[in-house]
């Protein structure tokens, strides 16, 4: 019997070809993931974009979208369709979640950021851990605890919108989608600080409420949000991308520090305090039940497990 040649071998290789639609499903899906992290205080956008696989690619078109505008938008869309379904549909679910079922839905996040862990040691292993390589992680893991202690502003007044509200709504909406875009770091959590978490992301989850009186303005706010979010997000991603390029494994041990202080930042942030002011843990999960507090446990595993397989 002939033996075959390793180029006959090759060539009775056969690639699957690549299912187009799964993939836009698979993409919707994974953008609404990133849509309802972006609503919870404390957890950031960005960080489930690493956990999911898609960082790099997102990045990586919207700083090229310009340059390769119909490639890009064929790769975002799909993302960008989950993530506002996302936001619009799941604001209220959320926020009835994390009052009702606290420990239990902060607990399948956490998990689900712990589980994009292993993927980002991979993509430092087998480089020497320098020194630099250490601080830059711990700068990282610094700044974003270091948020926490900002303090929170006082609720905007965005009842009645004017050219000087929209614009600042604009920068709001710039500096929150920036923080997204960066792991680890929350655009809900500054927005809070400012004092523009709860009358932005309550106008935008008012506008499907038929018994609100001012639609109209609620509308006006989420297009100026969304005009923020576009500038901003576009303007660190191409820092971003250039920073992977150029310095790809500083960079990682930048996001891992990132990463490790958004799952401190998650439990500190929705354990110990309300509504941006410290307080106990015991005053916050009063009242939670030891069957919670088992679910919470499950739901921690599964969310490593899952963001760990995706």
């Amino acid at each position: 019997m002939s033996e075959k040649t390793p180029a006959a071998v090759e060539e009775t290789v056969v690639k699957a070809p690549r299912n187009k639609g799964l993939d836009w499903l698979l993409d919707i899906v994974k953008g609404f993931i990133v849509g309802t992290a972006n609503v919870i205080p404390g957890v950031s956008g960005g960080t489930f974009m690493l956990v999911l696989g898609i960082y790099e690619k997102v990045i990586g078109s919207i700083s090229n979208i310009f340059k390769q505008f119909k490639k890009s938008v064929i790769t975002l869309l799909p993302i960008l369709v989950g993530v506002a379904v996302a936001i619009l549909s799941m604001s209220r679910l959320i926020t009835y979640c994390l009052d009702t079922y606290t420990f239990a839905t902060i607990m399948l996040f956490v998990g689900a950021v712990l589980g994009g862990m292993p993927m980002l040691i991979k993509k430092v292993r087998g480089e020497p851990v320098k020194p630099l390589y250490v601080v830059i992680c711990l700068i990282t893991f610094a700044l974003v605890i270091g948020m926490l202690f900002l303090g929170q502003g006082h609720n905007a007044d965005l009842s009645h919108m004017n050219p000087l509200k929209f614009l600042v709504v604009v920068f709001m909406g710039a500096i929150g989608s920036a923080t997204m875009v960066i792991p680890g770091v929350s655009g809900s959590a500054l927005l809070m600080t400012f004092g523009y978490y709860k009358p932005i992301y309550g106008s935008i989850g008012d506008i499907t409420n038929s018994a609100s009186t001012q639609r109209g303005n609620d509308i006006v706010i989420a297009i100026a949000f969304v005009i923020g979010t576009a500038i901003g997000i576009w303007a660190v991603a191409k820092l971003i991308d250039m920073l992977l390029q150029k310095f790809e494994i500083q960079s990682y041990w930048g996001i891992i520090g990132f990463i490790l202080s958004s799952a401190i930042i998650i439990v500190l942030q929705n354990f110990f305090m309300v509504d941006g002011l410290w307080t106990s843990a015991a005053t916050v999960l009063a009242g939670t039940s030891v069957l919670e507090y088992i679910l919470g446990a499950v739901l921690a595993a599964l969310g490593f497990y899952g963001a760990y397989k995706l």
